[in-house]
């Protein structure tokens, strides 16, 4: 009886490529989805659908500013100034000297907003469009806006504990 052996370098040269070609495909999975990934934040990221906010998934305002932004009511209801020639904000919390946003020095007649709740300033164009495309400041994120004038926002309710 003859039997066929196969020498043990072949064996470990099928092994060899078999994990290589494993390893490529891995790599290639995970550079997928950091592509696929990057493009959703890039794309504006994800957004609420109306459905996860009547079932009480996005329940609080502040959550649901923070991915879509405020209204531009909401935004112009801010304070609002034109700095003087002594370039003094508002609001002692600021850089005294730079915008967060554009990070250029403020100006003799600039306008400057402030978010309320916060008291951080910036130029007014540039704090606009940010709040138009995230709803938070950009230096602590908190969230400026509140569901109605007058009241606050229930507190979320506490990670891990079962009601």
């Amino acid at each position: 009886m003859k039997m066929n052996f196969v020498p043990h370098s072949a064996i470990s040269l099928r092994y060899g490529i078999a994990i290589a070609v494993g390893i490529l495909i891995l790599i290639s999975i995970i550079m997928f989805a950091s592509y696929a990934c990057i493009r959703v934040k890039l794309a504006g990221g994800f957004t609420p659908s109306s459905s996860s906010i009547s079932n009480g998934t996005y329940n609080n305002y502040n959550s649901y500013s923070y991915f879509l932004g405020l209204d531009r009511p909401v935004i112009e209801s801010f304070p609002k100034v034109v700095l003087g020639e002594s370039k003094r904000l508002p609001s002692p919390i600021s850089d005294p000297n730079t915008c967060a946003i554009c990070l250029c020095d403020y100006c003799a007649k600039d306008s400057v907003r402030c978010i309320p709740e916060c008291r951080h300033c910036f130029h007014a164009d540039c704090v606009d469009e940010w709040l138009r495309k995230s709803g938070t400041c950009p230096i602590c994120r908190s969230s400026p806006a509140s569901p109605s004038v007058g009241s606050t926002p229930p507190p979320p309710p506490p990670v891990g504990l079962l009601a």
